[in-house]
């Protein structure tokens, strides 16, 4: 319940005003793009409410009404469909989360946001103003400071300091073997200090994922490489398992390729995961393409050996793991000219008027960087050796 005084008022969501007193003056308080609000299944039309009298809100969900202070020069983030009331003086926009991923069902691609497609944006101007917000369940605060980093599950997200960052972090399950191409992921929302965080304890849960194929920028855990050599040998491990234990940790070489390419403008494209290989595209607005993968060689070495062995005298079956392996780390350099000035050896071949690639080993891993551009070779081994260069100490 809100009494205002003479010439007071406030701003609200039209669908949540419960009653007014009659000497309450009502109008209508349109949003600037209201179109695209309209097609994201946001509110296109605020109310304003001015007084003498009162008035009272509502949501139509279990849970608490949460009043935010807001001080000039400290905005907050708003989850969509989380905003009560704010007074006059608070200023209101809105903004693409860029959270992010998509899924693939048959040939149908289906977009996600898990913060929302939109956050709403609320600051005070010269003076301080209050907000009001319904948070479904209980709400807790976390005061993040500097670097300190949380996950949160994306439908009990709901608001932020504007100083706190928000991505997206992926867990994903152990997969089935090194061959397998894909693997399930669950999306989390990772938010960093410094700022405050409001997270509800009543939320929708988020339905099975299916395949992942694309993502806006974020973090990841594979929890094969979580467990430990020790943790393996207690369970009595099979050769293959063994085997895969000590595969290649593709985190931080995500991490190096994505800031790098970031930094340049490039959009992170498709991620291709097949155990011991892990492949990165990278797509320029200039219609320049970058594909940076790792394979860990000496893992599939030993990996071929134990399927091998399952074949027995198989020769073809052997030979035909043998090549295809090969071309993953080859990426097409294997007989390529050398090139010095990367503290490993290291071949690079341009296969054709657009392309080119590079090869480097390193510690029992393969990296490979392979460009798609009408530009000069010179210019193409350029872009190469700047994300070689990014990716290397990851290896």
């Amino acid at each position: 319940e809100v009494r205002l005084g003479a010439g007071e008022g406030i701003y609200f969501s039209h669908h949540q005003l419960l009653w007014a007193d009659t000497q309450v003056t009502l109008g209508n308080q349109p949003l600037k793009g209201a179109w695209n609000r309209k097609m994201a299944g946001l509110d296109v039309v605020m109310m304003q409410a001015t007084g003498p009298g009162a008035l009272a809100l509502a949501d139509n969900v279990p849970g608490e009404t949460i009043a935010v202070p807001l001080i000039p020069g400290r905005p907050v983030d708003v989850r969509e469909h989380r905003f009560l009331m704010a007074s006059l003086n608070v200023e209101y926009e809105w903004y693409q989360s860029g959270v992010w991923y998509t899924t693939r069902n048959g040939d149908e691609t289906e977009t996600h946001y898990p913060a929302g497609m939109f956050l709403d944006r609320f600051s005070a101007n010269t003076t301080p103003g209050l907000l009001m917000l319904h948070g479904h369940g209980n709400v807790f605060i976390r005061d993040l400071g500097p670097g300190d980093t949380i996950l949160v599950h994306p439908g009990a997200f709901v608001w932020k300091d504007s100083t706190a960052s928000i991505s997206m972090h992926l867990e994903r399950p152990a997969s089935g073997g090194w061959f397998s191409t894909w693997q399930p992921a669950t999306p989390w929302l990772r938010l960093a200090g410094p700022g405050r965080v409001a997270v509800s304890s009543k939320y929708e849960r988020m339905e099975s994922t299916g395949r992942i194929t694309r993502t806006s920028w974020c973090t990841s855990v594979d929890w094969n490489y979580q467990r430990g050599a020790a943790q393996m040998a207690a369970i009595n491990p099979s050769p293959m398992q063994a085997v895969m234990v000590n595969r290649f940790d593709d985190g931080p070489f995500e991490a190096a390729l994505d800031s790098l390419a970031v930094q340049q403008g490039f959009v992170p494209g498709k991620d291709r995961n097949r155990g011991v290989s892990h492949g990165h595209e990278y797509v320029h607005p200039s219609g320049l393409k970058i594909n940076c993968t790792v394979v860990d060689a000496s893992v599939a070495a030993a990996a071929i050996g134990n399927v091998a062995g399952l074949f027995g005298s198989n020769a073809a079956v052997t030979n035909r793991l043998n090549k295809m392996v090969g071309g993953l780390a080859g990426g097409g350099a294997t007989d390529g000219q050398p090139v010095e000035g990367f503290g490993f050896p290291a071949l690079w071949k341009q296969t054709s008027a657009t392309t080119s690639s590079l090869a480097i080993t390193k510690n029992g891993r393969v990296l490979t960087v392979v460009i798609d551009a009408q530009i000069e070779a010179s210019d193409q081994f350029g872009w190469i050796r700047a994300f070689a260069l990014a990716a290397l100490p990851t290896l």
